[in-house]
């Protein structure tokens, strides 16, 4: 698939099969984002993948209980009959952290992430932005990202839950309204 084709047909992912991609599909993936551009070129992100699904369940019990104490639940329906899941229950949770004293540190991620997703579609995954363990919930779960191996001294800036796609993707229209040219 050629690279606009690959930008155009793109789609969040939210109902993964419990299939583990192969170490071969991951490794495409993350070094997909190791390629992504950085401001100075400094690369200060780090990429924490998780395979545990122990890990996975005892974070979305975590986050579960953060996200139904500040919410109205509208966030807690999202997972249909599967039930509530951080990651939409994929196999794979990859989490996107770097140094914050580094300004353009949460770009940096952001083009990191935006490659992963590119990535995974390419080659036949499915991949969904998660957004829960940010910067204002990170101390909310830091012990549990610090056993996975985030280093302590990192923000998560995003993160990013692969799979192979359980369902098809909802169909996508840009809006119209968000280019305007001045000549």
């Amino acid at each position: 698939m050629d690279a606009i084709e690959c930008i155009m047909t793109r789609r969040t992912t939210r109902s993964f099969k419990p299939d583990m991609p192969t170490d071969e599909e991951i490794g495409t993936v993350v070094e997909a984002a190791r390629y992504a551009p950085s401001g100075m070129s400094r690369q200060t992100w780090h990429f924490t993948v998780i395979r545990n699904a122990g890990w996975l369940r005892r974070m979305n019990e975590r986050v579960y209980s953060y996200v139904n104490a500040e919410s109205k639940g509208s966030n807690l329906d999202r997972n249909g009959a599967k039930g509530y899941s951080c990651n939409y229950h994929s196999p794979v949770f990859i989490v996107i952290s770097a140094d914050p004293q580094y300004a353009t540190s949460r770009d940096d991620c952001a083009c990191a992430a935006e490659n992963m997703f590119l990535a995974a579609h390419a080659i036949g995954l499915g991949a969904c932005w998660i957004n829960q363990l940010g910067r204002e919930n990170c101390e909310k779960v830091r012990d549990l990202l610090t056993e996975a191996g985030v280093p302590e001294t990192d923000t998560v800036y995003a993160c990013c839950a692969l799979g192979y796609p359980d369902a098809p993707p909802a169909p996508r229209k840009p809006r119209s309204d968000s280019v305007r040219y001045y000549d």
